[in-house]
């Protein structure tokens, strides 16, 4: 079963759904190693620094009741009154009580041990004779070995915190440099996904919508091949289904009207002949002696029937090749008889004009195989186009050579230059289309319906060639109509079979 192609909106939700959640990524692993950091940054300030608190508090304490102890040594020896050494002594002692009530859970057994010593310390100092106490060798001693443990506990105590403290310190920069390498590449990530998306979505749009505008430009031309069909979101996949309903209901409508145009050609065609014959009959005095003025009459007359043959007759061409069908094909035919043949049926327009007919041609004539009359039809419409296109008084020169690279295929080329103001840069977008006609400035164009130069491309292109525009302009125009000399290898399914 075929995948339902997804909307746009369903698209851009979807890919931006994914960026949002890879943002969402790098924020949560972020913030992971921000609470990570702020937890050991809790942990030195609970776990260690607290601690240290109460380790100095029981410190100072004790070194309280060691300064105590030393001024009573000092005060007695300068013949002060015992009850105030001993208040002193007293004062440090309480303090040293109430720092290892409220800290000694927290303090280490070391530490705490040396606060008792001192405790019994103050205690003996407290005794009747506190001046000979204090002032005893063995009192000395004992202090000073106090304060050497008490100092050495201290610092041992700020070795190991700061080697705990750079631990974490350095636990702490690892989770940053994680928490933040992990954020940027997640981030790094992030954009590389949303430029490929970007991209992509992009391309899921662009890309059909690019091949529908180009087929909706042949389709417009007149080209109505089936559009290949395109993928991408489900807004594009119709805009293709109805672009290919317009396409087929414009070919319906191209078939019926080249059906049409076939049908009236057809059916006009026959009362033309039959007038154009009764026309002649009358030109020949079959039916009595005409009068100078019947005589100019009837050749107005037979000069319009006679342009009108030329329009059924090129409408029955156009047709006939537009649709594919089969045409005649000549073998060794002349293609220099037929453009003398083509010259000679414009001739007499051209005289009437004042315009001059030349033909020149290059090199030796090779034998074709083509329809002559389709042909020289087409030679015939270039000269009658370039005729009317001329001013009284100029030339209309048709040069017939063959051409072709060593190696390649030869060609023959026939180019019709008249001396013309050229074709006006507005008109040659659509100078090769059917019924597109437009007045030449200075020159007294006849009208018409527009379907000689495109009949003669027809005719060029059904026998494998091309009918060009070379130049155009103020010193005239020159279209270049080009025909293979090997038609059989470069004639396409239009021949007859």
């Amino acid at each position: 079963m075929a995948r339902r192609p997804l909307r746009l909106s369903t698209r851009l939700a979807l890919s931006h759904g994914v960026l949002v959640a890879l943002l969402l990524v790098s924020a949560l692993v972020t913030n992971q190693g921000l609470l990570r950091m702020v937890g050991l940054i809790t942990e030195i300030r609970d776990g260690h620094l607290l601690t240290v608190d109460a380790e100095e508090e029981v410190h100072r304490s004790g070194w309280r009741v060691e300064l105590a102890l030393r001024h009573g040594e000092t005060n007695c020896g300068a013949g002060a009154d015992e009850a105030g050494v001993r208040a002193a002594v007293a004062e440090a002692r309480a303090g040293l009580v109430d720092a290892l009530a409220r800290h000694g859970a927290q303090a280490p057994p070391v530490l705490r041990d040396a606060a008792r010593r001192y405790l019994g310390m103050a205690d003996a100092a407290l005794g009747p004779d506190t001046c000979r106490y204090l002032g005893a060798p063995s009192t000395d001693r004992l202090r000073a070995e106090l304060d050497e443990e008490l100092t050495d506990v201290w610092i041992d105590r700020l070795h190991v915190l700061h080697s705990d403290i750079n631990a974490l310190e350095d636990t702490a920069r690892t989770i940053g440099v994680v928490s933040a390498g992990t954020g940027f590449g997640v981030a790094l990530f992030a954009a590389v996904a949303a430029l490929v998306i970007a991209r992509s979505t992009a391309r899921s749009v662009s890309h059909p919508i690019a091949a529908l505008a180009s087929a909706a430009t042949r389709v417009g031309g007149g080209d109505f091949a089936p559009i290949p069909r395109v993928s991408g979101p489900l807004e594009v996949e119709e805009l293709w289904r109805d672009l290919e309903r317009a396409r087929e209901r414009l070919l319906e409508i191209d078939q019926l009207k080249q059906g049409f145009l076939a049908g009236v050609s057809h059916e006009l065609r026959s009362p033309l002949a039959r007038l154009r014959e009764a026309l002649a009959l009358l030109s020949d005095g079959t039916c009595g002696p005409l009068s100078p003025q019947q005589a100019r009459v009837l050749g107005v007359a037979v000069r319009a029937c006679d342009r009108e043959v030329r329009i059924v007759d090129g409408l029955l061409d156009m047709t006939r090749l537009q649709f594919g069908l089969p045409f005649k094909r000549e073998a060794a035919c002349d293609v220099d008889r037929v453009v003398e043949a083509a010259l000679g049926d414009e001739a007499p327009e051209a005289a009437e004009r004042g315009v001059a007919l030349e033909s020149e041609k290059a090199g030796a004539a090779p034998t074709l195989v083509i329809d002559s009359a389709l042909v020289e039809r087409a030679v015939a419409n270039l000269v009658r186009n370039a005729v009317s296109a001329s001013p009284r008084g100029k030339a209309v020169r048709v040069r017939r050579e063959v051409v072709g690279a060593p190696g390649a295929p030869e060609r023959v080329r026939i180019e019709v230059r008249d001396e013309g103001p050229g074709v006006a840069p507005e008109v040659r977008a659509r100078l090769f289309q059917p019924f597109a006609s437009a007045p030449v400035r200075g020159a007294a164009r006849r009208d018409g319906i527009g379907l000689g130069l495109s009949l003669a491309r027809e005719v060029a292109r059904a026998h494998g060639g091309d009918l060009t525009l070379e130049r155009s302009g103020e010193g005239g125009t020159t279209f270049r109509l080009e025909l293979p000399v090997n038609a059989n290898a470069n004639a396409n399914s239009k021949e007859g079979k």
